[in-house]
């Protein structure tokens, strides 16, 4: 029990002197100009405080300025641009009557002929002659007509044949009141050939003779052209028909050497076809 009691009395005096050398610390302190609060634990806690809260007081400040910053730009951008009703005018309304007729289409326009202008000056005629093809060539201005005609112009048909056609598959068109000239040559190396206009009969006679306008006939009609020779047919076609050019050496139209002649009212130039 000694050893206690006397433990415990210097305990309390060793307490003394730590609270008494405290106080001596403070009051050093204090004089030398430091804050040093309340006494005791309150103290340290009142101390620790006050150290803590200018730290923790700035960034809250600072954090309530932005925000109240952000609000303040937030509301002045969000807020609409009031315009006086005095200034303000309303659009003007869309032209229907314009639009309407934009878009309205008259019926039946794009499906009529273009009028014609009766006083409009004629068609020119072209002056000199026209070449159709190798064969034919007219003059519109003096309504003559040449026709090349070529007796035994390929092998087709054993020779028989007037430029290369055969049994009126080809033909020459002219307009009533033209005169025409023909040119005939023979080419055939070994038979005579000659040339008739007669009115068109099928088949065709044997020997034709008569011819179907004046001076529409070769001279030697039966006997007919040597090879290389020629000869003119030169005639007036006054009528309006269906004819064809034989041959007169006797067969040789039957056997299918003959073209067609048609001599027309309706037609305005003449064609090879």
């Amino acid at each position: 029990m000694r050893w206690l009691i006397a433990a415990l009395v210097v305990g309390a005096v060793g307490c003394g002197e730590r609270t008494s050398s405290a106080d001596a610390a403070r009051a050093d302190s204090s004089a030398a100009g430091y804050a040093v609060g309340a006494r005791g634990e309150s103290s340290a806690v009142a101390a620790a405080s006050s150290a803590a809260s200018p730290a923790d007081s700035q960034p809250r400040a600072a954090a309530r300025v932005a925000t109240t910053t952000t609000t303040m730009n937030t509301t002045v951008a969000a807020a609409p641009r009031e315009t006086p009703a005095s200034t303000s005018k309303p659009a003007p309304p869309r032209d229907t009557v314009k639009a309407g007729a934009r878009n309205t289409t008259v019926p039946n326009v794009a499906t009529r002929p273009a009028h014609r202008d009766s006083t409009a000056a004629p068609v020119s005629v072209p002056e000199g002659p026209v070449r159709v093809n190798e064969f034919l060539t007219y003059d519109e201005r003096s309504h003559t007509v040449s026709l090349q005609l070529i007796a035994g112009y390929n092998g087709l048909n054993g020779s028989l044949n007037y430029n290369g056609a055969t049994h009126g598959s080809h033909g020459l068109y002219v307009p009533t009141g033209w005169r025409i000239h023909v040119a005939v040559t023979n080419r055939d190396s070994d038979l005579q050939h000659s040339a008739i206009v007669v009115q068109k009969v099928l088949p065709p006679p044997i020997e034709p003779s008569e011819p179907a306008f004046t001076a529409a006939a070769l001279p030697q009609l039966d006997e007919g052209l040597q090879e290389d020779e020629t000869g003119t047919l030169d005639f007036v076609a006054d009528r309006a028909g269906q004819y064809m050019i034989a041959c007169g050496v006797p067969g040789h139209a039957q056997a299918g050497m003959w073209l067609q002649l048609a001599v027309s009212n309706g037609l305005k130039v003449p064609a090879y076809r």
